[in-house]
C-alpha cells in the first residue's frame, strides 16, 4: 500500500459577488493545511450510577485553512496585511518647511507625512550638500552635519519618484477559490488537486522584519460553504474536494 506525500503550487482565484472565480495567481507554499471541523451536541444519560454520553449530533460543519509561503512581491504583502498595492508616482515639491531647530546628527525624511523617495535636485535653503548635510537620495533621508536654528525655518525644494507601495489594512476582506495542484511523491509523482471553493483568509498573525532567513508569511482563514451549490450534492459538495487524477 503506497503512502501519500503531496506537494505542489497553490492558485488563488478571486471570487466576485456571484462566487464566480477569476484568473489565478500562483503561490509556491512551504505548508498547506486544511482542518475540517464538526460542532456537535451530546446527550448525557443520567439514569445509571455514572452519567454517560449516549447520543451525539451535528450542529454545524466548518473548515479552517492555513498556509505559509515566502514573501516574493507586493501582492503577497497585500494579502498578508489586508493591504492595497499602490502604484508609484512622481512629482515636485517647491516649499517644504523643515522642523526647527536642528542639531548635528538629526535626521529628516523628506515629504513629512507622505514620505518621498528617489530624490533629485534637492535645495535646502542656502545649505551646502556634504558640508551642512548629506542626502540618501533613494530613501529620502537627510542627515545634518551642522546645527540649524534659522528664522524663518529651512525650506526644502526637490523632485521625487516614489516607488510602488502597500498600504496596510486598507482593503476589504476578499474571498478566493483555492486550487492546489499537487504531485504525490510516494506514487511516482501522480497528479492530483485540492479544491477549496470559497476561502476567506485573515491577515497574517505577524510579519517578521528581522528574520534569520527569508521572511515567511503565515496565512489562516475559513473555508466557507458555497451556498450557490446544492447542499445535497455528494459529488461536488459545498466546501471543496480532493481529486486524484491518475487513480
Amino acid at each position: 500500500m503506497a503512502l501519500f506525500q503531496p506537494a505542489g503550487n497553490v492558485y488563488l482565484r478571486e471570487l466576485d459577488d456571484d462566487l464566480e472565480p477569476g484568473v489565478a495567481r500562483a503561490i509556491c507554499p512551504d505548508t498547506v493545511t486544511i482542518s475540517p471541523k464538526v460542532d456537535s451536541w451530546t446527550h448525557v444519560n443520567k439514569c445509571g450510577p455514572t452519567p454517560v454520553e449516549d447520543a451525539r449530533g451535528i450542529n454545524s460543519l466548518s473548515c479552517e485553512f492555513a498556509m505559509t509561503f515566502p514573501t516574493r512581491e507586493a501582492r503577497d504583502q497585500a494579502l498578508a496585511t489586508l493591504g492595497t498595492v499602490v502604484a508609484g508616482s512622481s512629482g515636485t515639491v517647491t516649499v517644504e518647511a523643515l522642523p526647527n531647530p536642528i542639531a548635528v546628527g538629526d535626521v529628516y525624511f523628506l515629504g513629512g507625512k507622505e514620505r518621498h523617495r528617489n530624490i533629485t535636485n534637492l535645495v535646502l535653503g542656502a545649505l551646502v550638500a556634504n558640508t551642512d548635510f548629506t542626502l540618501d537620495a533613494v530613501t529620502g533621508k537627510v542627515t545634518f552635519l551642522t546645527d540649524q536654528d534659522a528664522s524663518p525655518p529651512l525650506n526644502a525644494a526637490y523632485s521625487y519618484d516614489d516607488p510602488k507601495s502597500v498600504s496596510m489594512l486598507t482593503a476589504a476582506s476578499k474571498e478566493y477559490a483555492m486550487d492546489m495542484e499537487y504531485i504525490d511523491k510516494q506514487r511516482s509523482n501522480r497528479k492530483g488537486s485540492l479544491e477549496i471553493f470559497r476561502l476567506r483568509p485573515d491577515p497574517a498573525d505577524s510579519l517578521d522584519f528581522m528574520p534569520d532567513k527569508e521572511q515567511s508569511l503565515s496565512i489562516k482563514g475559513s473555508c466557507l460553504a458555497d451556498t450557490s451549490r446544492d447542499a445535497t450534492d455528494t459529488v461536488l459538495g459545498q466546501f471543496g474536494r480532493i481529486v486524484n487524477l491518475e487513480d
